[in-house]
């Protein structure tokens, strides 16, 4: 009777996986992802101990394995199969020319073949049975060598599978991947071949997993010597089983910046890693994966391809991995890669120690080594990247990046280099000849540069290392500006060539002059946010809790820098001049960050300055009335007892709001003095708690609120009347937003017709664009909330009491 063979790896199919009751929800994808890999890894072992368990070349073995999850239409969670030697009629009719027509490259190699068992107990008897029939229908033309080779036949029966045939529809390739069998193989060494597995026309394949409706067609050298599995080891730890590498990032000469980065990794986990959230997270974190003990190691390195993945038309491929459903197809080359469901590496491709996360792809002649793609990222085509970490969404194509970090939804569609960035947050464009990669001394290559959330590097830009635009997120370098080493800490600038050979940079530029620029990118981002696995921290919104303190330190540095100039003038015997205006006598422009902190090596006009002040203003009360008025509008819609006008504003915290309403604006020193990272998105409170959020908007609007009573004609002086002063302020800040946002693209109407012949014609008309419409609505919701909220207090009418008409 047939040994039945039961190893240790073999008992870890029927215990159930469990996760950590600790774990969030939000990672669940990515250790379910890591599970789903050991189980395929422990299938090849299995299957590696029970050829290793045979006491003699005739023995024959029942493995009782799992079912693929990918298989729907599987009944049973198991399914046995039996291993064994061919006869000496199965083995004549493999190697007949006129049937199978195969060849014994080694005339020692010892074949198993493979197939599954039909029901419980039928192992016996189906162990006899003759296969000639269907090795004469599924192999044909191929040369058996190495040691040994497991050879999977698919039975009509116990399979329950049918093969699929081409049509006229379908390619070449296309047709043959999907025809369980072996034909035209020159050399077939030392391979798990499953039933239902596909290998045509390929030179040589060995030692490789080929699992039921995987396929490997018209390749060159599909091998997994150990050698190159050390030189991986070696060079950056690369760990197929682990799923796991380093990636050196930051200064390209090395030993700076190294991260290790597994497959099921996240953004997190590398900010994590590279200390950018000062060893705080809030977001959770995927833990690095157990170190494989000794016995969870095969003797022998494998390739291996999960069921419905495919190595098509690549001259070589060498140590790699395929889960389910993802493909290597017409590369060059491919060494040491692991690809997750639905990833991709095609068309021209030289690859090297790569790690592909769901749906991201590596195309068109492009060369990679040593890079990390999350979930839907892309490079290519014609794109050279070596040490890179790609965010999820994030696209590149026509350039070189090295050594970088390149941000979720970033994008660089055009020919350029990034070396040594560290963009975690992304969001941002290259342009065209954009060289941000000046990172050499003349002594060594180690210098780096960190960049902002939205930054913008305009066609022909050039950056010379070190640059920090961390804590000044969403500013455009406008096309040919050369940005020497520096420091920017005002967000939302525009950054251009200005007088006497210095930039000149003017501060909240896209606030005022481009805000549709802003509301189109809310937009665009959640539209193109299709790595849905990420999804619970790359949704942050651009006007966030973050960002307003940046924004409050930009406007502070201003502020002072007005002072100063007041009391310079002062001094110097002239006359001084009220608010913040310095005296434009007294006031050429403002250089470099001796004159304001954050300007960096750049000049500032008093008008730019200025610019700078109203823009942040506006956008800190915007933010905070905004907050107010939600609060409100909440509490009208879950009231219905009458409620006085001071339980209304102690529900908002504004009880006692005349103690507060006639002392100036509270100043505060700048916390950018300090070279840190700014708080990431996710490390924020307010991402995902709106009382958190709220307690922040609370907070800038105590501080704003003496500045938005002192710019109002309301000489009233009680709380209520001062409420509704701030309604009515949010009212006013929004459809000046709106209108501003109108402005931003009719301008670019106006100038595109007076330029472009036609232009009106093939272009959307502010009147009619999506953007500019729903900053129009969401101002007119404001409009009406806020009519709700005041008829709730009484304040349209002038009445005591409150109670909600919803």
């Amino acid at each position: 009777p047939p040994d039945s063979t039961t190893t240790k790896v073999q008992k870890k199919y029927s215990a159930t996986i469990k996760m950590s009751t600790a774990s969030s929800s939000a990672i669940a994808p990515f250790l379910e992802s890591r599970s789903s890999r050991q189980l395929y890894h422990d299938r090849t072992l299995a299957l590696l101990s029970t050829l290793a368990a045979t006491s003699s070349p005739q023995t024959t073995s029942l493995l009782t394995l799992p079912n693929h999850p990918t298989h729907s239409s599987e009944r049973r969670s198991t399914s046995t199969f039996l291993l064994r030697p061919p006869s000496s009629e199965e083995l004549s009719v493999l190697l007949d020319p006129s049937l199978c027509n195969c060849r014994l490259v080694n005339p020692n190699v010892e074949i198993r073949l493979m197939y599954r068992v039909a029901g419980n107990g039928e192992g016996k008897s189906m162990a006899k049975w003759d296969l000639s029939a269907a090795l004469k229908e599924q192999v044909r033309n191929n040369g058996f060598g190495g040691e040994w080779l497991i050879l999977g036949v698919l039975l009509d029966g116990p399979d329950d599978a049918t093969t699929t045939t081409a049509t006229a529809s379908s390619s070449a390739a296309s047709a043959l991947s999907n025809v369980a069998g072996l034909s035209n193989n020159t050399l077939l060494s030392e391979c798990i071949l499953e039933p239902g597995s596909s290998l045509h026309d390929n030179s040589e394949v060995s030692r490789t997993h080929v699992m039921k409706h995987a396929s490997i067609v018209g390749c060159g050298s599909v091998t997994c010597p150990r050698s190159v599995v050390e030189a991986s080891r070696k060079k950056c730890r690369f760990d197929m089983q682990r799923g796991s590498m380093d990636v050196e990032v930051g200064p390209e000469a090395g030993g700076g910046r190294l991260v290790r980065v597994c497959v099921e990794s996240t953004l997190v986990d590398v900010c994590r890693d590279l200390n950018m959230d000062s060893g705080v997270t809030l977001a959770p974190l995927v833990p690095q994966p157990p170190t494989p003990k000794n016995d969870d190691v095969p003797a022998i390195p494998m390739n291996s391809l999960a069921p419905r993945s495919s190595l098509l038309h690549t001259p070589t491929a060498a140590h790699v991995a395929l889960l389910p459903h993802s493909t290597i197809r017409s590369a060059q080359s491919v060494l040491s890669a692991l690809l997750l469901p639905h990833a991709a590496i095609s068309w021209g491709v030289t690859a090297s120690h790569a790690l592909l996360q769901w749906d991201a792809t590596l195309t068109s002649h492009s060369d990679a080594h040593r890079v990390f793609l999350m979930e839907r990222s892309e490079v290519g085509p014609h794109s050279f990247t070596a040490n890179a970490i790609y965010g999820a969404d994030a696209h590149v194509s026509g350039g070189e990046v090295h050594c970088t970090v390149f941000g979720p939804n970033a994008n660089g569609h055009h020919q350029s280099l990034l070396i040594g960035i560290l963009w975690p947050l992304g969001r941002g464009n290259v342009g065209y000849g954009s060289n941000v990669g000046s990172n050499h001394t003349g002594r060594i290559p180690d210098q780096e540069t960190s960049v902002g959330e939205g930054t913008f590097w305009g066609l022909g830009s050039v950056i010379k290392f070190p640059v920090d635009l961390t804590h000044a997120p969403y500013s455009i370098v406008a096309a040919g500006v050369q940005l020497p080493p520096q420091r920017i800490t005002l967000p939302f600038s525009l950054i251009t060539d200005g007088p006497n050979n210095m930039n000149l940079l003017t501060p909240g530029w896209l606030l005022h002059y481009s805000p549709y620029t802003i509301a189109r990118s809310e937009v665009k981002f959640a539209n193109r946010r299709m790595a849905k696995r990420h999804d619970f921290y790359t949704g942050w919104k651009i006007l966030r809790a973050g960002v307003m303190d940046m924004l409050v330190d930009a406007r502070e540095s201003l502020l002072s820098a007005g002072r100063r100039q007041q009391q310079q003038q002062q001094q110097s015997g002239g006359e001084g001049t009220s608010g913040n205006r310095a005296p434009a006598s007294a006031v050429q422009g403002y250089k470099t960050d001796k004159a304001i902190p954050g300007l960096g090596a750049n000049q500032l006009t008093e008008k730019g300055r200025q610019i700078g002040i109203k823009a942040y203003t506006a956008a800190i009360q915007r933010y905070a009335l905004r907050g107010l008025l939600h609060r409100l509008v909440t509490m009208a819609k879950a009231q219905d007892e009458v409620l006085s006008a001071e339980d209304v504003l102690r529900h908002v915290g504004l009880e006692g709001v005349l103690a507060v309403s006639g002392h100036d604006m509270e100043t505060t020193t700048s916390s950018t003095s300090k070279v840190n990272w700014p708080v990431l998105p996710w490390n924020e409170e307010a991402h995902t708690d709106p009382e958190a959020q709220w307690k922040h908007q609370h907070s800038l609007l105590m501080k704003e609120l003496p500045s938005i009573i002192s710019s109002t004609t309301n000489t009233n002086n009680n709380n209520i009347s001062i409420l509704s002063t701030l309604l009515q302020k949010c009212v006013a800040l929004e459809q000046d937003h709106a209108k501003r946002v109108y402005q931003s693209k009719s301008r670019d109407d106006a100038r595109g017709a007076k330029t472009v012949p036609g232009y009106a014609d093939v272009h959307v008309a502010a009147e009619k664009d999506s953007v500019a419409l729903a900053a129009r609505e969401e101002a007119e919701s404001v409009k009406r909330d806020v009519a709700v909220v005041e008829e709730m207090m009484g304040i349209a009418t002038g009445g005591g009491g409150a109670r909600s008409r919803l």
